[in-house]
C-alpha cells in the first residue's frame, strides 16, 4: 500500500512537472510575442509621426502654392512674364572665344657623361 501511494505521488509530481514545463514554455512564447509587438508599436509610432510631419509640410506648401505671392513668383521667374511698367532685361550669353592653341616645346635632355659629373663635383663647374 505504501509503495502504491509513493508510486501515485511520483506520477502526480511527474504530471505537475510536465504541466509546469508547458506553462513555462507558453510564458516564454508570450514574452517573445510581447517584445516583438512592442518593437512594432515603436516603429509604427515613429513612422506615423514622420507621416504627420510630412502632411503638415505639404499642407503648408499647398497653402503657399495657392497664394498670390506664389503665382506672381511663378509668373516672373518661370514663365518670364512682366507687369505693365516693368522694363525687361534680356541677358545675352557671352560670345564664344576661340582658344588659342599653345605650343608645347619639347624638353631637351642633355646626355651627361659620368666623367663630367665627377669633374663638376670635384672641380666645381
Amino acid at each position: 500500500m505504501i509503495k502504491k501511494l509513493l508510486k501515485d505521488k511520483r506520477v502526480i509530481f511527474a504530471v505537475l512537472g510536465i504541466v509546469l514545463v508547458l506553462l513555462l514554455v507558453n510564458f516564454n512564447q508570450r514574452m517573445t510575442l510581447l517584445t516583438r509587438l512592442r518593437r512594432q508599436e515603436k516603429e509604427l509610432t515613429e513612422y506615423y509621426s514622420h507621416l504627420e510631419s510630412t502632411r503638415t509640410a505639404l499642407e503648408a506648401e499647398l497653402i503657399y502654392a495657392q497664394s498670390d505671392q506664389a503665382v506672381e513668383r511663378w509668373a516672373r521667374e518661370d514663365a518670364m512674364m512682366i507687369q505693365p511698367g516693368d522694363i525687361p532685361i534680356v541677358l545675352l550669353p557671352p560670345t564664344e572665344q576661340v582658344p588659342t592653341p599653345s605650343v608645347i616645346e619639347p624638353v631637351v635632355i642633355d646626355k651627361i657623361q659620368k666623367w663630367e659629373i665627377w669633374q663638376a663635383l670635384f672641380l666645381g663647374d
